[in-house]
């Protein structure tokens, strides 16, 4: 039933698209382009149409459109920070129009001294009050950089991931890390997109910006969570656009993305459709402590520098959107689809002491999703946005062969020349298996807010995801697998906003209050008495939570910024149910984990002297977390791991950054974060004193800091074409790898590392071709990250990006 509502909805909107459908409205609408003479397109120009009030900015491809315009005459204002305004008629009397305006030149004009400046869409989400960076990938978008290296350089943000392209990623934010910090695309979970479609995948030349949430996370987005949140948000270009790019680079790696877009000026009908594919063999050299080769007959140890030879990896993807935006009966309702999948081998266990030879998985998943958005729907200033989605994944395990492999890729042998197994059970990892996991996730987000007076707004907020997991493996026999049942998890959460102004938009106010609620089953196989029985736990979980963000502007340059909030984050899917591709047990027994999150900061800018203008951002920050939930690893060689819940922790720092501009030729961006997380149970609840009182936390760094420097050079070479060159700066201080009480024994410290990218992009004087050049780690330094896993070392890569003119 629900595929045929889908598809009736399918055909309307096509049928409306080719105007076989009528609109009785008799309104028009305005679309254009603002490009500079040298073809580079005016992000942010400010459009007003005076006679009806109304006014836009164009995106970053330089579109704009007005829509629901009554028939007439129209002066149309356009203006840019650096250039005076102009002003172009229009008739709309007869039928709607597009216009393209070209502008003189892109490098400022003065205006008697007097300087104009307008608030990005970043600097706007800041001043609401929350703990928050904002990255927008516009500019990076043609360099060889994967969007999660973007947010590397975020301050108060630290990537871990367990190796090179495509391998599991973290998230550590002001030293909490996992499942604390929620991921989102568009503000929907990034889980329901499954693994094969994830930050690692998506490329910057997809995303408009990635909004960093420290601490505390805006009821709108209606997630548990612990530390904060991601949120990354797609672009949604408004006129026809394409652009396609592919970079090739070290350890035979390549990635190819294609991003195009049609809209209909007279309808307002879009569709929108972007792919990507990726590929590496992720050979990477390694070496130190945990890269060895021991001989089986005498047991000497052997320290080796080897190629990872089981890492590769390939993931392709399909997004697509159709809808329409600005109608009268509403703003936006997209039908969307997107397909992925994924395939990669495993090289490694959780640590770089295990060697896999021949495991890996592949994923796929498909996901259908329909959004409807409305203002002043029945009522002046009454509005709902919500957002309904249906996937389905296909999460495998390949793992049927269980001989011994070293670093050198060779299989470990005895005297007799005979393969040494794992554990003579059948597979690398534990028992042979092809195990196969069908994951089926119903999720509905729905925001209907009121805003009854200029400066006051009311809201409403409610979230459901619905997970099932079905396994099924045909090595193993019927009578276990019968024993196996499907796994549910359903999460609900309700949250409550209102929203204010005080004197004139100086101090604004965000309050909000959120109400958690979760039910867990499964049926799992328990050996008891030499008979495997099945046994079913349930778990049901409700919590409350609240929060503040106040801002205030102390004057148009300086902000102060205030957040609180007791966050709850319910343990998800993989911590619960385990997840066998992964390596990950199941814990049902784990409790909520719970925090007093406070941020206090401020903003400072935009401060112009002359050709040098200045920002400064800092923010200072405590978090006090009950029974948080962490990885556990056992000291000795283990093939899988669980979760587990830690206690007391408490977490204090801040962070600052500083942005600098000289003439719109030379930028700098630096950044530093520090943070004291430790472990603050001295007690347990019968008295015994634990061992790990007072100490940091384990695998997690808590001192970071980047510089990125870039200075671009115009007419370069050939008028109109532009050249640019970077350099940026990550360092990551030493941190414990284990418990800081266990520093005495070996391996107890990840190093220091000082890490060099340099990249140079030049652009075509047609303004359509690219072409940049990135270095990464110049120096070859040793990269680690979760628990010693290292990272590849020096890099290289080329990358062309196409995007012709509409």
């Amino acid at each position: 039933m629900k595929t045929l509502q889908l598809l009736y909805l399918s055909i309307f909107i096509c049928l409306n698209s080719f105007g076989l459908t009528t609109d009785n409205d008799n309104l028009m609408s305005l679309s254009g382009k603002v490009t500079y003479k040298s073809g580079a397109p005016v992000d942010m120009a400010l459009i007003y149409i005076k006679k009806i009030n109304k006014s836009t900015y164009t995106d970053e491809n330089g579109n704009f459109i007005f829509s629901d315009i009554p028939p007439g005459k129209y002066s149309v204002f356009i203006k840019t920070f650096e250039a005076e305004g102009i002003y172009i008629n229009v008739d709309l009397t007869v039928k709607s129009d597009h216009i393209t305006i070209v502008l003189e030149n892109d490098q400022g004009v003065a205006l008697d001294d007097v300087t104009v400046v307008s608030k990005s869409k970043g600097k706007i989400i800041k001043e609401k009050g929350y703990a928050i960076d904002v990255v927008n990938t516009q500019e990076m978008a043609i360099q060889n950089l994967q969007s999660t290296e973007l947010l590397n350089r975020t301050s108060g943000v630290k990537i871990r991931q367990t190796g090179g392209l495509g391998s599991h990623t973290h998230f550590n934010l002001n030293g909490l890390t996992g499942n604390s910090v929620r991921i989102f695309i568009d503000g929907i979970p990034i889980r329901n997109y499954g693994e094969s479609f994830s930050l690692s995948s998506i490329p910057p030349a997809m995303i408009e910006r990635i909004e960093t949430y420290k601490g505390v996370l805006p009821a709108h987005l209606s997630e548990d969570a612990l530390g904060g949140g991601i949120n990354i948000v797609l672009k949604k270009s408004i006129g026809n656009h394409l652009s396609a790019s592919y970079s090739y680079g070290s350890f035979n790696t390549h990635q190819l993305n294609v991003d195009a877009g049609y809209r209909n000026p007279e309808t307002n009908f879009n569709v929108d459709f972007s792919t990507f594919y990726n590929s590496t063999n992720n050979n990477y050299k390694v070496w130190g402590d945990n890269v060895y080769v021991v001989d089986p007959n005498t047991g000497k140890v052997t320290y080796v520098k080897a190629e990872r030879f089981h890492d590769d990896y390939a993931s392709k993807g399909i997004k697509a959107n159709i809808g329409y935006t600005s109608k009268t009966w509403v703003d936006e309702i997209t039908l969307g689809l997107m397909i992925s999948d994924m395939d990669n081998d495993i090289q490694t266990g959780p640590t770089m002491d295990i060697v896999y030879g021949q495991r890996r998985s592949k994923r796929d998943s498909k996901m259908v999703s329909l959004k409807y958005n409305k203002k002043d729907i029945f009522i002046e200033g009454l509005s709902v946005k919500t957002f309904t989605s249906y996937s389905h994944t296909n999460r495998k395990v390949i793992d049927t062969v269980p001989v011994m492999y070293n670093w050198l890729g060779e299989i470990i042998r005895d005297n007799d020349g005979n393969p040494i197994n794992w554990q003579n059970n059948g597979g690398e990892a534990g028992d042979a298996t092809l195990e196969n996991n069908k994951e089926v996730t119903i999720a509905n987000r729905t925001g209907i807010s009121y805003q009854f007076h200029p400066q006051h707004e009311i809201g409403v907020n409610y979230f459901f995801n619905r997970f099932t997991r079905d396994v099924n493996d045909p090595l193993r026999p019927e009578s276990i697998q019968d024993l196996s049942d499907t796994r549910h998890l359903t999460k609900q959460i309700t949250s409550f906003t209102y929203n204010s102004n005080f004197f004139e938009n100086k101090l604004k106010t965000n309050l909000f209050y959120k109400y958690y609620k979760q039910h867990v089953k499964l049926v799992d196989r328990l050996r008891e008495n030499n008979e495997i029985i099945a046994v079913t736990s349930e778990k049901k979980i409700d919590f409350n939570g609240y929060g503040f963000a106040i801002s205030y502007a102390l004057s148009p340059k300086v902000t102060l910024l205030s957040s609180a909030e007791k966050a709850v984050r319910m343990p998800g899917d993989s911590e619960l149910l385990g997840n066998t591709s992964s390596g990950i047990e199941p814990t049902i027994d784990l409790l909520p984990e719970t925090a007093n999150n406070f941020n206090l900061g401020f903003l400072l800018g935009t401060y112009l002297l002359k050709k040098h203008s200045f920002n400064l951002e800092a923010n200072f920050f405590i978090r006090d977390i009950r029974d948080l939930i962490i990885r556990g690893i056992s000291n000795s060689i283990s093939d899988t791991y669980g979760y587990e819940n830690l206690g007391k922790v408490k977490s204090s720092g801040f962070d600052v950054e500083l942005k600098y501009n000289y003439n719109n030729r030379l930028f700098v961006t630096t950044n530093f974060s520090n943070f004291n997380a430790r472990y603050n149970l001295k007690y347990d609840n019968n008295g015994v004193e634990y061992g790990h009182y007072g100490d940091r936390l384990r695998n997690t760094p808590y001192l970071t800091s980047n510089t990125y420097v870039e200075y671009k050079f115009t007419d370069f070479i050939k008028e109109n074409s532009r050249l640019s060159i970077n350099y940026n700066f990550g360092y990551t201080h030493e941190f414990f790898r284990n418990w800081e009480s266990y520093a005495s024994t070996g391996k107890a410290y990840i190093p220091t590392q000082a890490l060099h990218d340099i990249g140079a992009s030049y652009t075509a004087p047609n303004n359509k071709i690219t072409l940049s050049f990135n270095a990464k780690n110049i120096t070859n330094e040793q990269a680690f990250d979760n628990w010693a896993m290292q990272k590849p070392g020096r890099a290289f890569y080329v990358k062309l990006t196409y995007r012709p003119k509409f």
